[in-house]
């Protein structure tokens, strides 16, 4: 099914590398990233504010590894975003250190960081040594923030979108500046750093997330990749459009897979149990579909991938509430081995 879709992605890439300092090298690493089969370029993107021990995110990690996923990522939350509370809810950072010494191959990381969080130049040394310590494999998701429950809750303020904006725009300058070129001299409205970083540099993947026109228009020149939660056709247009060239787009979003539609209300339900929610089968997955989840059979499931795919969606990160159900993990990594 990939096959009709790689020659256009080729095209679109090799626009964009004749423009480069070294066009071969860049076609090079293009030709290698479309050679990857889809299951190589997707990834299991984990929730563990909502409950997951950190034990399990590990656990997890290595199970997606385990079935030849690509990636491993990780919401960056301090409280459950469902609104419970008194469940375990791991620091991001933290439990990110504990894959890169637990896994070998995958490739992991935040999906996505919000900058108030921490300072930018920290940000970036830890980003640096985690990448070094998993041989070159973290992959720096970063984004606005929008929880306010947590902000408040941690001592964190919470400014409004303009100010939020501000803040990643001074921190992308100061994270590029440090893990790219090794040195940032930024004397900004929100923040300031004066640092040099002798060794460790690196090419960190730089993922930024989100939907805001204004938001693509001034940051997508930093990225890598461009990641949108779960986008309808009308919503990825209008993102491409104003999104800088060359830069790959990525869909994190829930699914639900089963083998026939007895077992997909079957997950539906455990997912209701799961999140604690109050509603019938019918009602919750109308819900997840008007949020553009892919949900369906293995053939369904497929169809609904190859449509995203035509739209230029290239790589899925799909969200799980259930990251040890291996059943449904491994029926998910068939279904994409097989397009």
């Amino acid at each position: 099914m990939l096959d009709s879709v790689r020659p256009a992605l080729y095209n679109k890439y090799r626009a964009f590398v004749i423009r480069v300092a070294n066009p071969k090298k860049f076609i090079l690493l293009f030709r290698n990233l479309l050679s990857l089969t889809l299951l190589e370029k997707c990834g299991i993107m984990l929730e563990p504010q909502e409950g997951l021990a950190s034990q399990d995110v590990v656990k997890a990690a290595k199970m997606a590894e385990r079935l030849g996923f690509g990636y491993v990522l990780r919401s960056d939350h301090l409280l459950p975003t469902s609104g419970r509370r008194g469940i375990d809810s791991p620091e991001c950072w933290t439990t990110l250190g504990a894959i890169a010494v637990s896994t070998s191959n995958i490739k992991f990381g935040p999906l996505v960081s919000p900058i108030g969080f921490r300072n930018p130049a920290l940000l970036a040394r830890m980003a640096l040594t985690i990448h070094s310590l998993s041989s070159g494999r973290l992959q720096l998701g970063l984004g606005m923030g929008w929880y306010e429950d947590e902000y408040r809750a941690f001592g964190f303020e919470f400014p409004g979108f303009k100010i939020r904006k501000e803040q990643l725009l001074e921190g992308l300058k100061i994270i590029h500046g440090l893990t790219r070129e090794g040195y940032v001299e930024f004397n900004g409205k929100h923040f300031y750093a004066k640092a040099k970083i002798n060794s460790q540099l690196a090419n960190i993947p730089l993922v930024i997330g989100g939907k805001s026109i204004s938001l693509v228009k001034s940051a997508s020149s930093f990225a890598d990749e461009w990641n949108l939660l779960a986008p309808s056709k009308e919503e990825l247009f209008n993102i491409k459009q104003n999104l800088s060239s060359g830069k790959l787009i990525s869909q994190m979003g829930p699914f639900i897979i089963g083998e026939d539609e007895s077992e997909i209300r079957r997950k539906v339900v455990s997912r209701m149990n799961a999140l604690s929610i109050q509603s019938t089968p019918e009602e919750y997955l109308k819900r997840l579909e008007s949020r553009n989840a892919i949900i369906g059979t293995p053939e369904q499931f497929a169809e609904k991938l190859s449509d995203r795919i035509t739209w230029g969606i290239e790589k899925f990160y799909f969200q799980t509430m259930e990251p040890l159900d291996e059943e449904t993990i491994a029926l998910l990594a068939s279904t994409l081995k097989e397009m």
